[in-house]
């Protein structure tokens, strides 16, 4: 409120007392609206620092809303991973050609190549009996991380049942003859021989086994697993029996 002219009636109702301004300097008057205008700019710029502060803490609020849900986001993925498939050529000079733009790695399709290996190796890390028991630990994560669907369960009880991390006198050796795929969809057949030697019997039996194997895909949660099965293959189901 600006001082009161000398010609205007007295404040009352609790408003500022009536001031005499008979006999008071026009310069001081002056200095008083001077200094009345600079309070009301101070309280004008004291508004917008308190807007702007509210305004400041509402953003904050949100970005720290935002980054915990980012935050949250991260913990619930962080075992998660998503991998590409690049298919390239490799020259007669020796140099890499890449063929087409890169693939998810569920939209990839192997060739029978690659489920044929898989299925050799699982048979070989599956069946062999050895003396070095890291090794076999080794083997055995291999298998359990190309396995999946009803095939995880039953190699489960075949490691309960067998006991193979736990070295005994029994020595296996595998020899893969033939892996050739059959006309049922996703499925191939083993063929391989197993040398048996047993520190309390001198002799080395010799026994042939043949085996039915459907493969699938398998979902990967941890670049361990990636690194282990690059491309997601598994044994979904499996049979095996002697050769007589």
């Amino acid at each position: 409120m600006t001082p009161e002219h000398p010609d205007s009636p007295p404040a009352t109702n609790g408003h500022a007392l009536p001031i005499d301004w008979q006999g008071v300097p026009e310069d001081v008057i002056a200095r008083m609206e001077l200094a009345y205008q600079e309070i009301q700019r101070r309280d004008s710029q004291a508004e917008q620092r308190a807007w702007r502060k509210d305004a400041l803490v509402q953003r904050l609020g949100l970005v720290i809303v935002v980054l915990v849900g980012v935050l949250v986001w991260l913990v619930l993925t962080k075992h998660q991973v998503k991998a590409f498939v690049q298919t390239v050529q490799v020259t007669e000079e020796g140099t890499l050609v890449q063929l087409g733009v890169p693939q998810g790695l569920y939209d990839y399709r192997p060739p029978d190549g690659v489920y044929m290996e898989m299925v050799a190796q699982w048979v070989r890390w599956t069946r062999w009996r050895g003396e070095d028991e890291r090794m076999m630990r080794v083997q055995w994560a291999w298998a359990y991380r190309h396995t999946c669907g009803v095939a995880h369960t039953w190699l489960k009880a075949v490691e309960e049942r067998e006991k193979p991390l736990k070295l005994g006198s029994k020595r296996v050796a595998v020899d893969i003859k033939s892996v050739t795929k059959l006309a049922a969809p996703e499925s191939y057949q083993v063929l391989w021989e197993e040398r048996l030697t047993d520190k309390t019997a001198p002799t080395v039996k010799t026994q042939l086994w043949t085996g039915s194997f459907t493969v699938g895909r398998i979902t990967l949660h941890t670049m361990d697993d990636l690194l282990e099965n690059r491309l997601g293959v598994c044994i979904t189901a499996y049979d095996v029996s002697p050769q007589s």
